[in-house]
């Protein structure tokens, strides 16, 4: 038969719970308050990372207005110097062309004016030409 002492049973339940006490005291009170510790510091580094990440979008979203404003402004500039370079160039090319038009009237009037003297020189001359020729044609004849 089974002999069941109570003060044997008293004295196991007090040990056992004197044990719970002793854990609860120095295992299960410490590596709960670590786990929470640890758990709060989690918490606070994931809100500090997704502050962080919202504050880098905003940066890199700023980065890229900044970079789409600097596109646009050399644009801008780029258009301004061809624009200045055309008005430029134009203004030589008519320049040298107005320069071209002067130089080839000049040219067509003393081409003209030497052409008038040619033919009154050709004119002068003719009779003395119409001379020779009648004589050279005797001469033959």
């Amino acid at each position: 038969m089974l002999n069941i002492s109570l003060i044997v049973m008293l004295i196991e339940a007090g040990i056992f719970f004197v044990t719970l006490i002793l854990l609860n005291m120095w295992l299960f009170q410490p590596l709960l308050s670590f786990m929470d510790r640890r758990e709060a510091k989690l918490k606070t580094e994931l809100k500090t990372a997704s502050s962080n990440s919202e504050e880098a979008q905003k940066y890199e979203e700023e980065i890229a207005s900044i970079i789409e404003k600097a596109r646009a402004e050399v644009s801008k500039m780029k258009k301004e110097a061809l624009d200045k370079a055309k008005k430029e160039a134009t203004k030589l090319v008519d320049s040298e062309v107005s320069k071209i038009e002067v130089a080839k009237a000049t040219f067509n009037e003393e081409l003209n004016l030497r052409k008038v003297e040619l033919a009154k020189i050709l004119e002068a001359e003719s009779v003395t030409l119409k001379d020779m020729l009648s004589r050279k044609l005797k001469g033959i004849a």
